[in-house]
């Protein structure tokens, strides 16, 4: 359960609306899946001029929380060129009870330029990232589609990936994202655990309302308090 959690978390920056972004954004959720509460959500934006900074915190919480105790914090900052977002810095730190990991990208000329990992990895690459061209982060990733961008290349340090944005007939559902093209960097198979997310924005909203991921057999629903 810890596992899920730790990566279906990237996915909650989805769906932000950039042409009514203000200079500054703070949104509070909450997680659950199998109708109870998991955790707490707080998502920030921030833009001034060219200048962008994406971050999420999460936090446990909730009757199960004594026994899935977790915390994350996500973070990419970056230059907005014209209408699109690139990376500059990507940061997570997730914590439990037995495990802490952390991953920091750095990007120069649209072009990743340096990756650490704790605890470090000890495979060997299979995919040079070091040749990928305008890949983003999974954060600036995500306002790149929906930024009216219908896909964007993405990596995260353990995966490569392209995000696509479709929109569904039901207005209930809203549109969805699904993952294409995956690699994983660090080993040999190409298994996918996410399945999809679903999301709708009420009217004249800047964040929105209800997201729901499909990962690995489990539903996470976040609600926007």
């Amino acid at each position: 359960m810890k596992l899920v959690f730790s990566r279906f978390v990237f996915v909650l920056a989805l769906l932000l609306p950039i042409t009514i972004i203000s200079k500054e954004v703070r949104t509070e959720y909450t997680v659950s899946t199998k109708g109870f509460k998991i955790g707490e959500l707080v998502w920030y934006i921030k833009t001034e001029n060219n200048y962008f900074e994406n971050k999420i915190i999460l936090k446990s919480g909730g009757l199960f929380s004594s026994l899935y105790k977790f915390s994350g914090e996500y973070f990419s900052s970056g230059i907005i060129e014209g209408s699109r977002f690139y990376s500059e810095k990507y940061y997570h730190k997730w914590l439990t009870k037995k495990k802490e990991k952390e991953m920091k990208i750095f990007f120069n000329n649209k072009k990743i330029s340096s990756i650490k990992q704790k605890p470090p990895e000890n495979e060997v690459a299979r995919i040079d990232i070091f040749d990928l061209v305008e890949y983003s982060d999974p954060l600036t990733s995500f306002l790149n589609i929906l930024n009216d961008k219908g896909s964007s290349h993405t990596v995260d340090g353990r995966r490569v990936y392209t995000m696509v944005k479709y929109d569904n007939l039901k207005i209930e559902v809203g549109s969805t994202i699904l993952i294409k093209n995956y690699n994983n960097i660090w080993a040999d198979h190409k298994r996918n655990d996410l399945e999809k997310i679903n999301f709708s924005i009420g009217p004249n909203q800047v964040l929105p309302e209800f997201i729901e991921i499909h990962f690995k057999g489990n539903v996470f629903k976040v609600f926007k308090n």
